[in-house]
């Protein structure tokens, strides 16, 4: 018996291996290690003043005049160069992909959200659940993963990882154009130029802090860094869960119950 399970292992062992294919290798010992610590759900603990979930958008209105609230990232300190000023002139709300076509939120909005990380073989898994778009991304490390072909280009990009000290870094890049890729509350778009760097820093056994850097040359005039922090809330969560969104029903929402009326023959 023992020996049957000795080489049922060992199968295993191989079918593993095989299965990353040349050129591709798992996660060493030491990397598994530096990996444990960061296993698990994590909470940012984002508090804003007068009430609002996230912080304010910088003083940019809506089509309606109104103050866009809830941004995730700190917009009066972007760095946007003419071209996106001009973009906040021309986007409105109908427009907006996430808020009127159902569409997932983008990165780097998405990392002020609660994750979860899980490890693999020769990569992790990280889960983003955020209302109503639950986002699952492969962390492809030591350079394993797909290559993509000239001009092959992903909504939320590619991302591969590496350790920096006991530092997980991740840097995504080969995204698409998304209407409203840099935040979906300030609807500010980012280009296939855009890169987001990711910096995990362990502060102690319960807390990290990420430290995001985004570059797109397209919108911005120079790379913009900020920060969060998050607590460790261990195995119970957050998890991925489904939550439906009907486009249809979103795109009626947008047209008969927002007021703006930016370009009042284009609210189809």
């Amino acid at each position: 018996m023992e020996g049957t399970r000795r080489a049922i292992f060992a199968a295993l062992v191989a079918l593993v291996t095989g299965s990353l294919g040349a050129g591709l290798s798992a996660q060493t010992d030491e990397e598994m290690e530096k990996a444990l610590p960061f296993l698990g759900g994590w909470d940012s603990d984002v508090s804003s003043p007068d009430g609002q979930d996230r912080g304010n958008c910088g003083g940019h209105l809506g089509d309606y005049g109104e103050d866009l609230v809830n941004c995730s990232i700190p917009a009066s300190r972007l760095p946007l160069n003419s071209r996106a000023q001009a973009w906040l002139v021309y986007r409105d709300q109908l427009q907006s992909t996430t808020q009127a076509d159902c569409a997932q939120i983008g990165f780097p909005a998405i990392l002020s959200e609660p994750f979860f990380i899980s490890g693999r073989p020769g990569r992790l898994l990280m889960e983003h659940p955020s209302n109503p778009w639950h986002i699952s991304r492969t962390v492809w490390m030591n350079g394993t993963g797909p290559q993509p072909l000239p001009g092959e280009l992903f909504q939320h990009g590619i991302s591969r990882g590496h350790y920096d000290g006991d530092d997980l870094v991740i840097v995504s890049d080969h995204f698409t154009f998304d209407p409203d890729g840099m935040d979906d509350h300030l609807r500010m778009a980012t280009s296939v130029r855009k890169k987001i760097t990711e910096r995990y820093s362990l502060i102690d056994d319960e807390h990290l802090r990420l430290i995001i850097t985004l570059e797109d040359p397209t919108f911005l005039t120079r790379p913009h860094t900020w920060a969060f922090v998050f607590t460790k809330t261990g195995d119970a969560g957050p998890r991925q869960r489904w939550v439906n969104c009907d486009a249809e029903s979103a795109r009626r929402e947008q047209q008969f119950a927002y007021p703006g009326d930016k370009y009042p023959d284009g609210r189809q």
